[in-house]
């Protein structure tokens, strides 16, 4: 059994093996190192690449990992599961989307990817985690989180050919109902894209909410959604769950809220929705009715701003466009 280390983490044989992996350095010099765990089965098979947090404070994603990997026996697997639970690790540390130590950067992890070494601190971190990845893994699952517990979707690399056909399978295996067919112009400097232009079948979960808005039952779920994405890559012994169609979107869209008050949200996830449909309603610190946010656009909800207070220009609804049944 050949060697695998990423970072300090290093794989001889079965079994699971811990370390960390250096991405980029603290204003006082010391390293940034982010956890990285590697399951190797006791039989040959593809090595699946699992990260989350890539945005900081999407718990979610880490949690769901853990799960995975408290059950799964080496004996059990073929193959390999690399994971990195925490990519963005000085943001997760804030309880933030991105890195407090990105001034005038931008900064968003899940655009700056294949990175760049002499770059800002995102693309050097984005640099180091794909210069790791590359070469190494035969699929990637990237685990985010929007802002409810009720969130659940997912996007695959619908790039021509046959890694998108096996990302799609990806996407199917792991069976959430929503799921956009993602082409090359969506999320370009996502680790899913660059991934995927590189041969490496991909795609991307939204599960639960930032922070702690999530439940042990979407952690469940996710971790057995990945488990049979396993079977389905035959990692795992036993039969691959249909989860049947899904509804594919052509694409989505942002809608930010153009006034600020408190707010109460009137639609929840997986709703339809038709263009003027009541989003919520907002109320002046009076408590006095103040007027309503509408939807613009016709789809499925994907995530929506759980209130109970709202700025002007906060995302106020994410929605799938063009749902169709597949």
């Amino acid at each position: 059994m050949d060697v695998l280390e990423i970072g300090t983490a290093v794989s001889r044989a079965p079994g699971l093996s811990k370390g960390f992996l250096e991405i980029g350095d603290l204003p006082d010099g010391r390293p940034i190192q982010i956890p990285v765990l590697i399951l190797r089965g006791q039989k040959p098979g593809p090595t699946l690449w699992l990260h989350g947090c890539v945005h900081g404070n999407e718990y979610c994603g880490a949690f769901i990992i853990h799960e995975l990997l408290r059950g799964l026996p080496a004996g059990d697997v073929a193959g390999t599961v690399v994971a990195l639970p925490i990519l963005n690790i000085t943001a997760f540390e804030k309880n933030q989307r991105m890195s407090p130590f990105e001034g005038y950067n931008g900064g968003d992890l899940n655009r700056a990817f294949p990175g760049l070494a002499t770059g800002n601190l995102t693309q050097q971190m984005a640099h180091a985690i794909y210069s790791a990845l590359k070469g190494r893994a035969d699929y990637l699952i990237d685990l985010h989180t929007a802002m409810t517990a009720d969130v659940r979707w997912a996007l695959f690399a619908n790039l021509p050919g046959d890694v998108g056909k096996r990302s799609e399978g990806l996407a199917r295996a792991f069976g959430f109902k929503s799921t956009l067919p993602a082409p090359p112009d969506i999320l370009p400097g996502s680790a899913m894209m660059i991934a995927a232009k590189d041969g490496i079948p991909a795609m991307i979960v939204e599960a639960g909410g930032k922070a702690a808005a999530f439940t042990d039952e979407v952690v469940a779920d996710g971790a057995e959604r990945l488990r049979n994405v396993m079977r389905h890559l035959e990692m795992l012994p036993g039969k691959v769950i249909d989860h049947g169609k899904l509804f594919y979107f052509s694409n989505f869209a942002w809608v930010y809220a153009t006034r600020g008050g408190l707010f109460q949200r009137a639609v929840n996830c997986h709703e339809r929705v038709e263009v003027g449909t009541v989003l919520g309603h907002y109320f002046d610190l009076h408590g006095e009715p103040a007027g309503e946010a509408r939807s613009p656009s016709a789809g499925i909800v994907l995530a929506i701003h759980p209130g109970p207070v709202m700025a002007s220009g906060e995302t106020l609804v994410h929605i799938g466009l063009d749902p169709r049944e597949v």
